[in-house]
């Protein structure tokens, strides 16, 4: 008995160490796949990293160091039959990527990198992506072997990539079992719509894995492993819950990417304008729907404006839901803000709660696209689709999402100029011209306090030799009216004032006149964004006196003024 249960340790013992030996065989064929992001998406991150750093948020600030340094998951190599390199990876990893590398890393800790891979096609829905090497290079005379046979449940599963640790990504190779050889999944908490089917295992799968093969034993290939799937997430609130994509679905892909059929582009368009369309008709929030028609190019040239327009107009439900996404991935989180400009633009004229859309014209461009004009609540508004990755994306709508760095550059000029347009102001200070009727010609000043309802106190001043002067306490109505880079005030005031005329009445022996009276004004203000800050006016007030030594008289006033 002794003697069998050492044979059967030995002999486990053994095959563990023959399994896990030609695991390190694995690390030549399951890199790390690293992207660059568009540099306009590195200007916004490096910019919100700057923030974090100096509001002491250290944590946020090293989340957004792991953006910048471009860790995004793993991938396998895979040889065509006349010996074409490929990677084969999930499409979240390359999504938004505007460069790709993959490195492989030894045991002895060296490293080999494959610079400029190029996406060769994707699917968003089965989440699969195949990328090629650059100039059709071809550093392996074989990849990874695949098990056609199909997934049984209860059978030993590896797991094999490069989830990340404190920012860094570290190979794993982990085991388990197929607990669910083939499941669906509801698309959304409140949908009955399914997707997969998947496997379900148990081997441990973290942030990092995706795109990195899903493994079983097998007898005859070099490393002793042969794909039967590809990990693509996690169950986040059950325990050894993940999944992977069925071989036979990654081959169907690898074929169409490799063989791929002849279609009529404009058959292709129409029918994803169409699945576009459809997800606009539903009486519900629409920006994630938009922001997976977004072409990568469309959301990082829009991003910063989408982020300050979110910010300063869209409902506080819609901000937290957009940060939520922010929080969990940055970069969904701009092409969310990006999807709600364009949905934002899509709810004017709009009755009742849902968007009125239908196409209006499909015509191919010069730049190997389509112009797609659509009709949005009975307005035209044209767009742009460009291929990308295989899948038509849009690349600009309307006004709103332009593509253009030439357009995004004046609308960010002119959202600067509105942002220097001030039309409230705390305090203001103001003097020029007036002209008190049969009194002559004078100056005015005046210092007021408050935004919408101002009060302070006036002067009013003649050059004549018989000088008159009028001094108010007045409170007044501002009503301002914003047109771009244009701001109109207009204003009424009224207030009580004392009067001193320098010319007594004949039948006293006084040196001068003094009465008092009740100044109604009324005016206009205007300012520009030019200087912020700075405005002209002008008005005509009428005194009421009480008669006993000054008559009652109009005031026409043009005034220079500053607003804090």
């Amino acid at each position: 008995m002794f003697r069998k249960l050492s044979f059967l340790f030995s002999f486990f013992i053994l095959t563990g160490g023959l399994l896990f030996g030609q695991a390190a065989l694995l690390r030549d064929y399951v890199g790390l796949i690293t992207i660059q992001y568009h540099p306009e998406m590195v200007s916004i991150m490096t910019q919100v990293r700057a923030g974090f750093e100096r509001r002491g948020q250290t944590d946020a600030a090293r989340t957004i160091d792991n953006y910048l340094r471009g860790i995004s998951g793993s991938g396998f190599i895979y040889v065509a039959p006349d010996g074409r390199n490929f990677i084969i990876t999930n499409q979240h990893v390359v999504a938004q990527s505007h460069s790709i590398s993959i490195t492989f890393e030894r045991t002895d800790g060296g490293r080999t990198t494959y610079e400029r891979l190029s996406v060769l096609l994707v699917d968003e829905e089965k989440d699969l992506a195949i990328l090629s090497f650059d100039d059709d290079r071809r550093p392996f005379t074989q990849g990874l072997s695949f098990n056609t046979a199909g997934a049984e449940e209860g059978s030993e599963i590896f797991a094999a990539g490069f989830p990340g640790i404190a920012g860094t990504a570290i190979w794993q190779f982990s085991s388990g079992r197929i607990s669910n050889a083939f499941v669906r999944l509801p698309r959304a908490f409140d949908s009955e719509d399914t997707i997969g089917p998947y496997i379900q295992h148990t081997a441990q799968i973290d942030p990092g894995n995706s795109g990195g093969p899903l493994l079983s034993p097998m007898d005859g290939v070099p490393t002793g492993f042969a794909v039967i799937g590809v990990n693509t997430l996690s169950a986040r609130w059950r325990q050894a819950a993940n999944y992977a994509i069925p071989i036979d679905q990654v081959n169907d892909f690898i074929g169409t990417a490799l063989n791929p059929s002849i279609v009529n582009e404009r058959d292709l368009i129409s029918a994803r304008i169409e699945e576009f369309m459809r997800g606009l008709r539903v009486n519900s929030t629409l920006f994630s729907h938009i922001a997976g028609f977004l072409s990568n190019e469309s959301t990082a040239t829009n991003a910063e404006f989408a982020i300050v327009e979110l910010a300063e107009r869209a409902p506080r439900m819609v901000i937290n839901e957009i940060d939520r996404i922010f929080a969990s991935d940055f970069v969904a989180g701009m092409n969310a803000a990006v999807g709600w400009l364009v949905e934002d633009s899509m709810w004017a004229n709009a009755s009742g709660t849902q968007i009125n859309i239908s196409l209006e014209t499909i015509e191919p461009n010069s730049a190997g696209g389509f112009n797609v004009i659509f009709n949005v609540n009975g307005r035209s508004v044209e767009s742009e689709w460009i291929k990308e990755y295989g899948v038509y994306r849009m690349n600009s709508y309307g006004n709103v999402l332009t593509g253009s760095r030439v357009q995004l550059a004046d609308r960010q000029r002119q959202r600067e100029q509105e942002q220097a347009l001030r039309t409230e102001f705390s305090y203001t200070i103001s003097a020029g011209y007036a002209y008190i009727f049969d009194h002559g010609h004078g100056i005015t000043a005046s210092l007021s306090m408050g935004v919408f309802m101002p009060y302070g106190i006036s002067l009013y001043r003649t050059f004549s030799n018989e000088a008159y002067t009028q001094v108010n306490v007045y409170m007044g109505l501002h009503i301002p009216i914003r047109l771009n880079t244009i701001g109109i005030i207009p204003f009424v005031e009224g207030g009580v004032g004392l009067i001193v005329y320098d010319s007594p009445p004949p039948s006293s022996n006084a040196p001068f006149s003094m009465d008092f009276g009740l100044l109604f004004k009324g005016g206009i203000m205007v300012t520009t964004s030019a200087v912020p800050g700075l405005f002209g006016s002008v008005f005509y007030g009428h005194t009421m006196t009480t008669g006993m030594e000054i008559d009652s008289h109009g005031i026409f006033g043009l005034t220079i003024g500053f607003g804090f």
